[in-house]
C-alpha cells in the first residue's frame, strides 16, 4: 500500500481551490475528500492515490458544488493560499464560469494536478477517450478564452 503523501494532500488541496475559487469551502472540503480518500486506500490497499484522489475530489466537489457562485471568487491573502503576485487568475475565473462541470475539473486533474489520463478515468468509472475529448475541448475553449483576454491587453480587440 502507498501511503497518502504530502504532494496528494496538496493536491486536494489544489483541487478545490481551483474547483471552488473559495478559500474556507476549500479548505473544508479538502479536510472531507482527504478522510473519505485515506478510508478508500484503507479498503483497498492497492488502488493507486490518483485515482482515489479523482474518486474522492469527485465525491465531495458533488456536495459543495450547488453552494458555489462559479467565476466570483472568495478569496484572501490572509487565507494562506500562497499565489504569486503575478499569476492573473482572471482567465480562470471566466473559464470556471463559462465552462461546464466535466470541462472544468478534468483540466484540473489533468493540467494543475499531472493526473494520467488512465487514472482520471478509473477514478470517475469512465472511458479515458471520454477523458481525452473533455480535455480537448476545454483547452480549445481555454484557448479562445485567453486569445480574447491578450488582444484586450494588447488593445486590438474590435480592429
Amino acid at each position: 500500500m502507498t501511503p497518502m503523501t504530502e504532494a496528494d494532500v496538496q493536491s486536494i488541496a489544489l483541487f478545490f481551490y481551483f474547483s471552488l475559487l473559495d478559500d474556507q469551502k476549500a479548505v473544508e472540503a479538502s479536510s472531507q475528500a482527504l478522510v473519505l480518500c485515506r478510508g478508500r486506500k484503507n479498503r483497498n490497499p492497492e488502488l493507486k492515490n490518483s485515482v482515489a484522489i479523482v474518486a474522492a475530489t469527485k465525491t465531495i466537489w458533488d456536495k459543495y458544488k450547488v453552494r458555489v457562485s462559479r467565476g466570483r471568487p472568495n478569496t484572501t491573502v490572509e487565507s494562506g493560499w500562497l499565489i504569486p503576485d503575478s499569476l492573473d487568475l482572471g482567465p480562470w475565473r471566466e473559464f470556471q464560469k463559462t465552462a461546464s462541470e466535466d470541462e472544468l475539473l478534468t483540466v484540473i486533474w489533468s493540467k494543475i494536478l499531472k493526473i494520467h489520463d488512465d487514472d482520471i478515468s478509473a477514478g470517475l468509472g469512465i472511458t479515458a477517450g471520454t477523458i481525452r475529448y473533455r480535455l480537448g475541448r476545454a483547452l480549445r475553449k481555454m484557448g479562445s478564452m485567453t486569445q480574447g483576454v491578450s488582444k484586450i491587453k494588447n488593445g486590438s480587440a474590435g480592429k
